[in-house]
């Protein structure tokens, strides 16, 4: 408790909007906490910023149609927003069984330990779960690079295995989405992935199974995320927010810099 009201009190060089409601969802996680509110190139950052402020708009039919014509189609109010759910924060994201047999059919001859086994067999985080009526969206996001998933598995097929399974028990279609910045390597990463992963025999094949539920897959740039955030501004409860430093961090963290290191 008192690392976080130290990290939360000193002067950060991150913008932040609701620092409170930041430290007490990343309560576990310091480390984390510190990234958010000193590293520019932590994608947290925008993470929070945007979805938890969107999730405060007055029009929740307005929200849900700019979402479903930016590529979540479905979407309709009443919508859920959480972030950084699925793995420390129900309901939990879990590898699929066929997954699993998968990875003890192989590991059986590899002789791998229980630890390694377990590696695979944990659930996942997914940064921004949006469910509405007919739809569960989750959405991934990255800066330069797109990450990997657990135990260095591929995230896009990663997202689509556990949220397949989740998204049949609530009887509702998938999308995973994933939020890049335009011109990112991050950005041509997901887009291979989804080139490969459209076909609905690879998919297949892939998964290790036929899907039980419908899935799509998008790719969202923060800059057009961000054109609907500052559209949305006078519907969001932004009272004391440094919304123009954020602006201001935006336009750095988001410029072209093949150099700059993964988010």
């Amino acid at each position: 408790m008192l690392e976080r009201l130290r990290l939360l009190t000193r002067a950060t060089g991150n913008p932040i909007f609701f620092r409170e409601e930041l430290a007490r969802v990343l309560a576990d996680e310091p480390e984390r906490l510190n990234r958010a509110l000193n590293d520019p190139d932590c994608v947290d950052v925008l993470t929070w910023n945007v979805f938890a402020s969107l999730d405060t708009h007055s029009d929740r039919d307005w929200l849900a149609n700019q979402l479903a014509a930016m590529g979540l189609s479905g979407v309709r109010a009443p919508l859920r927003i959480s972030i950084w759910s699925g793995h420390r924060t129900g309901p939990l994201l879990k590898p699929s069984s066929a997954y699993l047999a998968g990875i003890r059919r192989r590991s059986s001859t590899a002789g791998a330990s229980a630890d390694q086994l377990g590696a695979f067999a944990a659930a996942i985080e997914v940064p921004v779960r949006i469910e509405s009526p007919e739809v569960l969206a989750l959405v991934d996001t990255a800066l330069a690079r797109y990450p990997r998933g657990a135990a260095g598995r591929d995230r896009t097929l990663e997202l689509i295995d556990a949220g397949l399974e989740h998204a049949h028990r609530l009887g509702k279609s998938l999308i995973v989405a994933a939020v890049t910045p335009a011109g990112s390597q991050a950005e041509s990463q997901v887009a291979e992935r989804i080139r490969q992963l459209a076909i609905p025999q690879a998919l297949a094949q892939e998964l290790g199974r036929e899907p039980r539920t419908s899935v799509e897959l998008r790719q969202i740039s923060w800059q057009e995320l961000l054109e609907l955030w500052q559209s949305s501004q006078r519907y969001l409860r932004l009272d004391r927010a440094p919304v123009k430093a954020f602006g201001a961090h935006c336009s750095k963290v988001l410029a072209p810099q093949p150099s700059r290191r993964a988010g």
